[in-house]
């Protein structure tokens, strides 16, 4: 499984399977040790909480994000991490970068998933429900019920989904996959200015926001995340980096340099600053990540 940015430069970051679904979207993605929860149920049929960390690997993710596109409400568990699977390409204290290896070839071509190494066909992931997740704590009640293509948030939430501090707490019986029960507290709203980032390589960039009350040296509560590639195909790289909530994040021209160029100039994925708790259950297709958040998007140009 990843921990980007651990702070152990040779640490191997936790699991290397598939990639971030924005990230969101991560999806995807950051650097170092977790936020707040990690109240994973140890009790009958129900999966163990895992490390907090961020997962690149992740099998399964639900997302509570205000101010974070349209993915903010967003639920999907799967019976493998999304391929080819993202590698660490450089890595530093708070941040690592990540890049999503081209396809392998195989002959002849798959027609129902990716070619991996050796050559080998490797069907897409196919959803693996572990029945209605069900969220309490929010401003209005929410389920991600089980449909066609994913889970379906039910009620359609609300741009304002929490109050600052409360208990969320986020649980699935199982199906599938195993059941689950997590709590995390929601953070405040994040502020941020308007920042698009002319990034140069070999050139630290600094990336601010108005810190929390109380702020400062306490856990790593800040992701930023710098997605590259078309946003209607899965992202080709992404850095991504956590970081305490004291306003101000610095990432490395080394950092930068490492960061693949986009292939094409299509629209982007989006990037992100975030404020987030994040609890992590470890489940047999991959982690399942779940975080509640503050979202505030973030630009970026890298010729």
């Amino acid at each position: 499984m990843l921990r980007p940015g651990s702070r152990s430069k040779g640490a191997t970051l936790r699991a290397q399977v598939a990639a971030l679904m924005m990230f969101a979207a991560g999806g995807l993605g950051a650097g170092c040790g977790g936020g707040g929860g990690d109240g994973g149920v140890d009790a009958g049929p129900f999966l163990d909480a895992g490390p907090g960390d961020f997962q690149i690997d992740r099998g399964g993710q639900v997302s509570l994000i205000e101010g974070g596109g349209y993915l903010s409400t967003y639920a999907l568990i799967q019976d493998r991490p999304e391929l080819p699977v993202p590698v660490i390409v450089a890595q530093g204290d708070e941040c690592t970068v990540f890049r999503r290896p081209a396809p392998a070839l195989c002959e002849p071509a798959c027609t129902d998933g990716v070619c991996t190494a050796p050559g080998t066909c490797t069907p897409w992931g196919r959803n693996a429900s572990a029945g209605t997740i069900t969220v309490t704590g929010l401003r209005a009640p929410l389920a991600f019920v089980p449909g066609t293509y994913g889970y379906v948030p039910t009620p359609a939430p609300g741009e304002e989904l929490f109050d600052a501090g409360a208990t969320v707490a986020v649980s699935a019986p199982g199906d599938v996959t195993p059941g689950f029960a997590v709590e995390l507290t929601a953070p405040p709203p994040l502020a941020a200015p308007f920042q698009n980032l002319a990034l140069r390589d070999g050139v630290d960039a600094t990336i601010t926001w108005t810190a929390a009350p109380g702020g400062g040296a306490g856990a790593r509560s800040i992701q930023v995340a710098l997605v590259v590639g078309w946003h209607g195909a899965p992202p080709e790289a992404l850095l991504v980096c956590e970081t305490a909530d004291d306003g101000e994040l610095v990432i490395p021209g080394a950092l930068i340099t490492a960061l693949p160029r986009a292939s094409s100039g299509l629209e982007p994925h989006l990037s992100w600053i975030q404020r987030f708790d994040r609890a992590v259950v470890a489940a047999p297709a991959g982690p399942i990540e779940i975080v509640v958040g503050s979202q505030v998007s973030l630009y970026f140009t890298h010729p």
